[in-house]
């Protein structure tokens, strides 16, 4: 189905406000929902992180040093255990 499209479907709501959205045929996934003043509901595609990693991507300089390292590997330096002779 064209998610633009105007053809309507009628989607019932059980007494304990659950509905079946199989039938408008939605990618599988995960969704934020949310609900309008005027009760239109709205699913928004979400993904999930761990904390760790949002904290990773909110330091924009430790993410800048692995794309210019991702970049050009050559420019980085080693850290680690030294080379066996």
């Amino acid at each position: 189905m064209d998610p633009m499209s105007s053809d309507l479907t009628l989607i019932e709501v059980d007494e304990r406000g659950r509905t079946s959205l199989g039938r408008l045929h939605p990618k599988p996934g995960r969704y934020l929902g949310e609900v309008q003043s005027d009760g239109t509901v709205i699913l928004h595609p979400a993904s999930v992180t761990t904390a760790a990693q949002a904290k990773l991507l909110g330091r924009t300089d430790v993410m800048r040093a692995i794309d210019d390292l991702a970049a050009d590997p050559d420019t980085g330096v080693r850290r680690g255990r030294p080379r066996r002779k």
